[in-house]
C-alpha cells in the first residue's frame, strides 16, 4: 500500500511537472501579458448560465445513458440521479487517479454496489467508454470533412474515406457477430507485435475489451440502436457546448470547428501525461486556432481556461458529493481498510 502511495505521488508530481513546463513554454513564447488582460473585456459573462445548464444537460444525459441500458438489459433501475452523483464522483477520485480510466474504477465500484451486477457493470462501462470514444472520433473526422482550410489543400477526399472508414467502426457495436470478426482480426494485427511480453499483454487486453463489447451486444437491436442513438446525441450537445464557449470569449468560427476541435482536445487530454489537462489542453487549442484561423493565443488561452473552469466545477461538486456520503464510503473508495 505504501509503494502505491508513493508511486502515485511520484506520478502526480511527474504530471505536475510536465503542466509546469508546457505553460512556461506558452508564457514565454506566445502570450503577452497586457493583451492577455485586454483579451477579457470581450468575454460575455451573461452566457456562462446557460453554458453551465448546457453542462449539465450533458452531463445528465451521459448518466441517463447509463441508466437506460441497465434497466433495459439487466432490469435494474439505477437511477439516472445515481448515476449522475457518481459520475460526479469519479471526477473528484480522477483528478488524482492516473489516466482516464482509472477513474472509471470508481463508476463500476458504485454501479456495481447498486445493481449487484459486477461483471456485467464492468462489461457495460467499458463498452459504453469505447462507444463514446468511437463517436468523439467519428464526429471528428466529420467536422474534418467539412473543414474549408482542408478544402483549400485539395484533402476533402481523404477525410471523407476517414470519415467512411470511423463511421464503419459503429458497426461491431451493434452487431456481436461484426465485434467477434472484429476481435479475431485484432489478434491477428497484434501477433506481428515483436516482444512476447507486449504482445501477450496487448492480446489480453484486446480479449478483455472486445468480450465486453460482445458481451453487451447480444441485447435487443432497438435497445441497441436507442444507446447509440442516446450517445450521438450527448456528443451533439457537448459539440453545441464549445460553439457556445468559443463565442462566449469572443471566437467566431464556422461552426464545424468547435465538431473537431472538441475531438482533438479531448483526445489530447486523454493522455495521462499531465494533471488533469493542464498545459496539454492549452498548447493544443493556441497551436491549432492560431495555426489555421490567426486566433490570438490570448484568447485560446481564455477558452482553455473557460474548459477547465467548467471541468473543476463538477469535480468541485464530486468533492462535496464524497464529503457529504460517509465516511465509510469514503474509504471503501480510496481502497483503504475500513476501522468498524
Amino acid at each position: 500500500m505504501r509503494k502505491q502511495k508513493r508511486n502515485r505521488l511520484i506520478w502526480n508530481a511527474v504530471k505536475l511537472s510536465v503542466s509546469g513546463a508546457i505553460f512556461y513554454y506558452i508564457f514565454s513564447r506566445y502570450i503577452r501579458y497586457e493583451d492577455f488582460i485586454a483579451a477579457w473585456r470581450y468575454v460575455e459573462p451573461g452566457m456562462f448560465i446557460y453554458l453551465l445548464f448546457l453542462s449539465m444537460v450533458c452531463r445528465y444525459l451521459g448518466a441517463y445513458q447509463i441508466h437506460y441500458y441497465f434497466k433495459k438489459v439487466f432490469n435494474r433501475s439505477l437511477g439516472t440521479h445515481f448515476v449522475f452523483k457518481a459520475q460526479l464522483i469519479t471526477s473528484f477520485y480522477g483528478l488524482v487517479l492516473p489516466g482516464d480510466l482509472a477513474g472509471g474504477l470508481i463508476t463500476w465500484y458504485l454501479i456495481s454496489e447498486k445493481s449487484g451486477e459486477r461483471a456485467a457493470s464492468a462489461s457495460v462501462i467499458v463498452f459504453l467508454r469505447l462507444l463514446g470514444i468511437i463517436t468523439l472520433i467519428a464526429f471528428t473526422a466529420i467536422g474534418l470533412v467539412f473543414e474549408e482550410k482542408l478544402i483549400d489543400l485539395n484533402l476533402r477526399a481523404h477525410m471523407i474515406a476517414m470519415a467512411i472508414l470511423f463511421l464503419l467502426m459503429f458497426v461491431p457495436f451493434i452487431s456481436s457477430r461484426a465485434a467477434t470478426a472484429a476481435k479475431e482480426i485484432t489478434r491477428s494485427i497484434l501477433r506481428i507485435t515483436p516482444l512476447a511480453t507486449w504482445r501477450n499483454a496487448l492480446d489480453r487486453l484486446n480479449n478483455k475489451l472486445w468480450d465486453a463489447v460482445i458481451t453487451c451486444t447480444r441485447i435487443d437491436r432497438n435497445v441497441m440502436l436507442r444507446t447509440l442513438a442516446l450517445s450521438v446525441l450527448y456528443h451533439l450537445s457537448l459539440i453545441l457546448f464549445t460553439y457556445m464557449l468559443m463565442i462566449m470569449v469572443g471566437i467566431s468560427l464556422p461552426f464545424q470547428v468547435s465538431v473537431w476541435l472538441l475531438g482533438a482536445v479531448n483526445l489530447v487530454q486523454m493522455l495521462p501525461v499531465s494533471f488533469a489537462g493542464l498545459g496539454v489542453r492549452d498548447i493544443s487549442i493556441i497551436y491549432l486556432l492560431g495555426k489555421y484561423y490567426q486566433v490570438a493565443p490570448e484568447t485560446s488561452l481564455i477558452l482553455s481556461t473557460f474548459f477547465l473552469a467548467f471541468s473543476l466545477l463538477f469535480t468541485l461538486m464530486g468533492g462535496l458529493v464524497v464529503l457529504t456520503d460517509g465516511t465509510v464510503r469514503r474509504l471503501k473508495l480510496t481502497g483503504h481498510p475500513q476501522t468498524d
